[in-house]
């Protein structure tokens, strides 16, 4: 499975509609980013300020279907949509696992401990929740969490993401920082095989216990996110302005074409919210567009 782990709104795209020979099609524009707000009696969500109706709507997480209740406000989402209505809807947590320790501010996950704001304040206390955590990565690596939701309604299945930080392909196992990875048993095509080095981004599934066992590794691919408008934080920029890092993970160029909104060029800072419209540019991404939040 492949999985963009940054908010982004996507340009129009061609999609196939109906099993008749005819034909038709619609044209659809793929959106990933935070759930604003549901309204369980209307049977919508508002993303990007626009409501879509979920009526019809198929919904995963991970490849696992789930009922529309159990969206909510913060989730990080990917949505096919169109004229107003959502066709798939597929839920993006960065983290899934066992909550084995929550307070007011701190929650552990996967044996890892994450900062929160006073995010799990109906966990507090407890030992045994499957959770999904929703943010990103800042300038210095640090996880950001912006949004904590009970996720008891999965599969016993973990997930977790980051940057590989050591590897030891001899014996099959990676850190993501001081996560221990077994990937001696995951399921991996050639081409991330291949790419699989220090450095690189990767998406994990599997199971944690002490070590985290993968059953399936995908390395992210940034060049995913061409024609989409990405919308996220900046966590590093260079001195000229010319190249830029979103979420701690998505490096984008930036040049003479590309045009600004509600800002200027000089505008750009680390840490700054911003909506980008991504392009591929001979294998690189670039931004077409930079507006300011």
């Amino acid at each position: 499975m492949k999985k963009v782990a940054i908010l982004l709104l996507g340009s129009a795209v061609l999609t196939g509609c109906g099993s008749d020979d005819s034909g038709d099609s619609r044209a659809s524009s793929s959106y990933i980013g935070a759930i604003e707000a549901v309204d369980a009696n209307a049977d919508t969500m508002t993303i990007n300020a626009m409501p879509l109706s979920l009526a019809s709507t198929h919904i995963e997480l991970n490849g696992h279907y789930v009922n529309s209740n159990e969206l909510a406000a913060g989730m990080q989402v990917d949505v096919e949509y169109d004229n107003g209505v959502a066709y798939e809807v597929d839920i993006d947590p960065e983290i899934v696992g066992i909550a084995t320790s929550v307070t007011d501010t701190n929650i552990t996950v996967n044996g890892q401990v994450f900062e929160h704001a006073n995010l799990a304040s109906h966990l507090v206390g407890s030992t045994d929740n499957r959770v999904m955590l929703f943010g990103y990565a800042n300038e210095a690596g640090k996880w950001v969490i912006n949004a904590i939701h009970e996720a008891n309604f999965l599969p016993v299945e973990d997930l977790y993401e980051g940057k590989i930080t050591s590897i030891n392909k001899a014996n099959n196992f990676f850190n993501i920082g001081t996560m221990k990875v077994d990937y001696s048993n995951a399921r991996m095509d050639h081409e991330d095989l291949a790419e699989l080095n220090n450095g690189v981004w990767v998406e994990i599934e599997g199971n944690f216990n002490t070590d985290f066992i993968a059953n399936d590794v995908d390395v992210e691919n940034e060049l995913d996110l061409a024609n989409a408008e990405v919308e996220g934080y900046v966590t590093t920029l260079n001195d000229e302005k010319t190249s830029m890092t979103l979420n701690g993970k998505t490096v984008v160029a930036i040049t003479e074409n590309t045009r600004f909104e509600d800002g200027i060029k000089s505008d750009l800072a680390i840490g700054k919210k911003v909506d980008v419209d991504l392009i591929n540019n001979a294998g690189k991404l670039q931004a077409s567009e930079i507006e300011f939040d």
